[in-house]
């Protein structure tokens, strides 16, 4: 019963935001590429997202049972429902070049699937945005941030190895993380917070981290 409960409050995430806490109580590791045109102009956007074990181990012992389908298929219709109730936050995902907001469109290709670490198996998911207009990063400074706006689940790319930046010859680029500025208060308030808190939006991009891409012709 108890497994049954934590699945749909987990399940419930990607439906509504959630009441089941205020400080993360799943762990995402996030891997980001973005790929470049030969005119500098960043024309797709893929990310993976890993949860960790204990939440993979849940949701895979549960789809098959609860779409009534072998697992591959389960997992197909479970990708569906996670991206289309994925839109109306954004993909969890935001994006900024110079000093202009940029919405990501609907993925045109996802999956979710069960990777194998050694010992351990994970869910993965894995949405690829083909931008429309594509967008030029020349003297423009890219800033993107992969969060959950109450702060259920911690999304963190780790090391700038979960960073992937494609380019042509000519053109270079650099990459960094940069972590949040977070006061002693605001970690004491999310902290503080009891899983029956409904009013935590910001606090996810209050601790979230900003990747911070820039991109310039080689001399």
């Amino acid at each position: 019963m108890i497994f049954k409960k934590l699945t749909g409050c987990l399940f419930g995430l990607f439906i509504v935001i959630s009441a089941c806490g205020a400080h993360p109580h799943n762990w995402v590791i996030a891997r980001s590429e973005f790929k470049l045109n030969d005119r500098g102009q960043l024309i797709s956007i893929d990310q993976v997202w890993r949860f960790d074990f204990f939440y993979s181990a849940i949701l895979v012992a549960e789809l098959a049972n609860d779409w009534q389908q072998p697992l591959p298929k389960a997992l197909e219709l479970e990708a569906r429902r996670m991206v289309t109730n994925l839109k109306s936050y954004g993909y969890f995902s935001v994006l900024s070049i110079g000093e202009r907001s940029m919405a990501l469109p609907a993925p045109d290709r996802y999956r979710l699937q069960v990777v194998k670490d050694g010992d351990q198996e994970f869910l993965e998911l894995s949405m690829h945005f083909q931008l429309n207009p594509y967008l030029l990063l020349t003297s423009n400074e890219l800033i993107w941030s992969v969060f959950d706006p109450t702060y259920y689940i911690a999304y963190s790319h780790e090391n700038v190895s979960n960073i992937e930046i494609q380019h042509s010859a000519g053109w270079q680029c650099s990459k960094q993380i940069k972590l949040p500025d977070v006061t002693e208060e605001l970690i004491a308030y999310a902290f503080s917070l009891d899983r029956t808190r409904r009013d935590t939006e910001g606090l996810g991009q209050a601790f979230a981290e900003k990747i911070v891409i820039r991109c310039e012709p080689s001399s």
